[in-house]
């Protein structure tokens, strides 16, 4: 029989991926601090526990979908902690988009208590993850990141390793910030050619036929833009987008790179906190341009 693998963190990604990892054959025990968020996935056929230290009592992989690093080292150090209820030997697969500097402190202290953690930046979104599909990052040790493959290979499709602790967040970052440049630079075109009288559907169609293409294009103007869709099927909030945009800027600062278009990628999306709201699916940030210029870029 498969060994049992924990999940903590059952949010709008962190369902789906737990429900690849059972759909796989690992008995799988869960835990999240919303009720309702866990009975989901008790009934799709997971174990409950009350706390991390639970998780950690019973499984020996245990996979983290948390939303920011601080809630990664409270649930991995804190009191009822992963840290309090692991045996050495423990691995833990944070799949939050975490910040490498962060991602490697808990990583060191989980490891002198014996705890392994490999960091694993996720990227595809609730319908990658609902697929399996996603495209994995993956920063620590070779030797675990190899024990790790079968889990990862649930929920991932393109499965990456980067380097040592940190370097899968560090990489996550910085696609999100080049998804996030890619989604305003549609945005601002497809929003000037609407406010000129173009079908916004046509001039989609013609980018992707052209160099202007890109997963913004190919993917989230079609999926949720033309049709209307601002729900959380768009993937993670506007503030987390933000959040990862900073992060990228952080690692520029970090290693001496000056990062301009990430500078005005924060300030686009923290323009569109303002206008939207923090919790606003990141699609919804089209709205900033169609706001500013009095059109809305739907079609079919």
């Amino acid at each position: 029989m498969a060994e049992t693998v924990g999940f903590i963190g059952l949010g709008n990604i962190g369902n789906p991926m737990a429900r690849r990892v059972l759909g796989a054959g690992f008995p799988l025990v869960g835990y999240d601090m919303r009720p309702e968020a866990l009975e989901r996935l008790v009934q799709a056929g997971a174990a409950k526990a009350a706390s991390p230290k639970e998780v950690a009592r019973r499984a020996q992989k245990i996979c983290l979908s948390l939303p920011i690093s601080p809630i990664v080292e409270q649930v991995c150090l804190g009191a009822e902690g992963i840290i309090e209820g692991a045996e050495a030997g423990t691995i833990v697969i944070d799949l939050t988009s975490g910040n490498p500097p962060h991602t490697v402190q808990i990583a060191t202290r989980l490891a002198e208590h014996g705890i392994h953690l490999i960091d694993a930046g996720v990227s595809g979104g609730i319908p990658g993850a609902e697929a399996g599909t996603l495209g994995i990052m993956v920063g620590g040790e070779t030797s675990i990141y190899e024990v790790c493959l079968p889990i990862l290979q649930a929920i991932g499709k393109n499965i990456y390793h980067m380097g040592q602790s940190g370097a899968g967040h560090m990489t996550k970052a910085l696609n999100n910030f080049c998804a996030a440049a890619n989604y305003m630079a549609a945005c601002e075109a497809v929003t000037v050619a609407t406010k000129a009288g173009l079908d916004p559907a046509k001039v989609v169609a013609a980018m992707n036929a052209s160099s202007g293409m890109s997963f913004a294009t190919e993917h989230r103007f079609p999926r949720f833009v033309l049709p209307g869709d601002f729900t959380h099927a768009g993937g993670m909030a506007t503030e987390l987008m933000t959040k990862d945009i900073t992060t990228a800027l952080g690692v520029g600062k970090d290693v001496g790179v000056p990062m301009p278009i990430a500078g005005l990628m924060q300030q686009l999306y923290h323009i569109a906190e303002t206008m939207l709201g923090s919790k606003a699916p990141n699609q919804s940030t089209v709205k900033v341009y169609e706001q500013w210029a009095g059109v809305e870029n739907r079609g079919t």
